[in-house]
């Protein structure tokens, strides 16, 4: 006569070897971890990273040396979620310097040692080419245009690449965990059909002052191993002198009022992006490198 007992046994041993295994599985299951801090964002540079020809002037963080500090709510990497800390007027080494004072403040060390990205818009300042715009625009014929294009392609522009290697080690040191990304310069001006020879002559001669710039700081982020993001496309057809100005231009010819000219008071303006500029020239461009 057959009996229940295998049956039993094997639902017996079935039970046991379940009960292991939910055991064994409570023992060896991932420990709970907690949520992934969010992305920290810091823009540094100069006026164009500050956000300069964007609007009313606001006062930096009152840490950062060389005071004052001057920055506009335009500020791309305001516009992106970021923390502001571009100064008008900063050079590699005042770039530098406020990653030093940052590194050392009780406030900003831990974003800066926790930084995802970091953004750096700088160079301009190292070879003067704020001067060289100045002194070009009116025409390139003039002994001050002359001299002062020597000034920064020749003299100053070859001393830059060992500025920007410097100024990367520092920002590496105290931020190892971010990601550095170096940023161009848009060309100034886009000549159109109504001007003389001469001035579309001294535009060519200043956009490819610009390309040398920019040429200069991509070739130096990837001596680095740094990224470089290139504006130049996304400023094509928008500089001085084009229906659709997105740079700040001097006084008339070249500048129409009800256009794009500087603020009343805010003569520092001249040759940087409108808030326009900001937001459809350097946003998209780095739009997806930064948190």
């Amino acid at each position: 006569m057959l009996t229940n007992e295998p049956i039993r046994r094997r639902t017996a041993r079935l039970a046991g070897a379940l009960a292991a295994l939910a055991l064994t599985a409570s023992l060896t299951a991932a420990p709970a971890t907690a949520a992934d801090p969010p992305p920290i964002y810091l823009g540094f540079g100069d006026s164009y990273a500050a956000g300069i020809g964007g609007g009313a002037y606001e006062a930096g963080p009152a840490w950062i040396p060389a005071l004052p500090c001057v920055q506009t709510a335009a500020a791309y990497s305001r516009m992106l979620g970021g923390e502001n800390l571009a100064c008008s007027g900063a050079t590699t080494a005042d770039v530098s310097a406020v990653v030093t004072a940052a590194a050392y403040n009780r406030t900003a060390a831990p974003y800066l040692a926790n930084a995802s990205v970091i953004t750096v818009t700088v160079g301009g300042n190292d070879i003067e080419a704020g001067t060289a715009a100045a002194q070009c625009a009116a025409s390139t014929a003039t002994g001050f245009c002359k001299a002062a294009l020597v000034n920064s392609l020749a003299v100053k522009l070859p001393q830059l690449p060992g500025k920007i290697k410097a100024m990367v080690a520092v920002i590496k040191k105290y931020a190892p965990r971010a990601r550095i990304v170096l940023t161009g310069y848009p060309r100034l001006f886009t000549a159109n059909a109504s001007m003389p020879e001469e001035q579309k002559t001294t535009i060519r001669t200043l956009n490819s002052a610009a390309d040398l710039l920019n040429g200069t700081i991509a070739l130096s982020a990837l001596a680095n191993r740094v990224k470089y993001v290139s504006v130049t496309n996304q400023f094509t057809n928008h500089g001085i002198g084009s229906a659709d100005p997105w740079i700040v231009g001097p006084p008339e010819p070249l500048c129409l009022p009800t256009i794009n000219c500087a603020l009343k008071g805010q003569p520092g303006d001249v040759f940087h992006p409108t808030a326009t500029g900001y937001r459809y020239g350097y946003v998209p461009a780095l739009a997806g490198l930064v948190p």
